[in-house]
């Protein structure tokens, strides 16, 4: 494999780097504060990847197709793939990710997954477009994001505890949740109990692993200090689940994860077209979603 590009993006109070592996954001900046989590090997060694052509776990990390079974490790194989590069200005950047043979041992479809990033005053927005080139073979997929940012972003000063996530509804008195077991989606459903559609952050939310929500309720999510006033906000009005994420005590980072598509169910048939969220795209047709995020200061 060819030695990742970086390129970077910025305006007046935002830089951005992302790198053609993966077409993984690796460091976003506001005012010259690193908000992105870097990567630490002996945490989390990732940035914001992109999970491509599922979300999540497959049951026996194996799926069924056509009568033949293939395997896929967890989030699928996009976030280590090189990606080539469409266009490059100072504020947007395209990459691109095209079926090959290699593909088509583990997914055994023809796909073009397009990843554009725009700079917009303190906003990076974040389009996926995935497009079916087949003249015949109807794709089967999902598509999400795993952007992990740090937190606290001022450690000499506040903690992870002094941060609140915020819905956005003040009528939100709870929301569902999945239960995950072993990583797969469980049939029970837990709730987590909001005040005014907020709810302190603290690790014991994180104890059985992530929160995925429905997005029905909601369309986005902050999370603030509110000792300093600094955090992110983001808005992500195409996808159907949100997933919330930090791996222990301590790690210093909290991901915000929009997604189509999800782990498998416990009780899931392996058969990749009755997955839970799968998307299906007729030959010659596209699929498109977009977040944004912005950088609170």
């Amino acid at each position: 494999m060819s030695e990742a590009a970086v390129y970077t993006l910025k305006n007046e109070s935002v830089e951005a780097s992302i790198s053609s592996l993966g077409a993984e954001c690796i460091s976003l900046k506001y005012r010259g504060l690193e908000y992105l989590w870097q990567a630490d090997p002996a945490v989390w060694g990732r940035h914001a990847p992109v999970l491509f052509p599922i979300v999540g776990r497959l049951k026996n990390d194996s799926y069924q197709h056509a009568g033949q079974t293939y395997s896929l490790n967890q989030h699928g194989f996009a976030r280590d793939c090189s990606f080539q590069l469409l266009e490059h200005s100072e504020q947007h950047l395209s990459l691109v990710l095209n079926a090959d043979r290699e593909s088509l041992k583990r997914f055994p479809f023809d796909f073009e997954l397009i990843v554009r990033y725009t700079l917009s005053d303190s906003r990076l927005q974040v389009d996926y477009r995935v497009n079916n080139p087949s003249a015949g073979q109807e794709l089967f997929f999902s598509i999400g994001a795993h952007p992990g940012f740090r937190c606290p972003l001022l450690p000499d000063r506040e903690r992870f505890e002094d941060y609140e996530l915020d819905f956005g509804k003040q009528s939100l008195s709870s929301l569902p949740i999945y239960a995950l077991e072993n990583g797969l989606i469980g049939r029970k459903r837990k709730k987590l109990d909001l005040k005014q559609g907020k709810l302190p952050m603290g690790y014991d939310l994180f104890r059985h692993d992530a929160l995925i929500f429905d997005v029905q309720s909601f369309t986005g999510l902050r999370i603030r200090s509110k000792k300093t006033g600094k955090g992110y906000a983001m808005q992500f009005p195409d996808f159907r689940w949100l997933g919330l994420w930090t791996k222990e005590d301590n790690a210093g980072f909290v991901c915000i994860e929009p997604w189509n598509g999800i782990a498998d169910t416990t009780d899931h048939d392996g058969e990749l077209k009755s997955k839970l969220g799968i998307i299906r795209l007729s030959p010659g047709s596209f699929h498109a979603a977009t977040y944004q995020v912005e950088l609170l200061g």
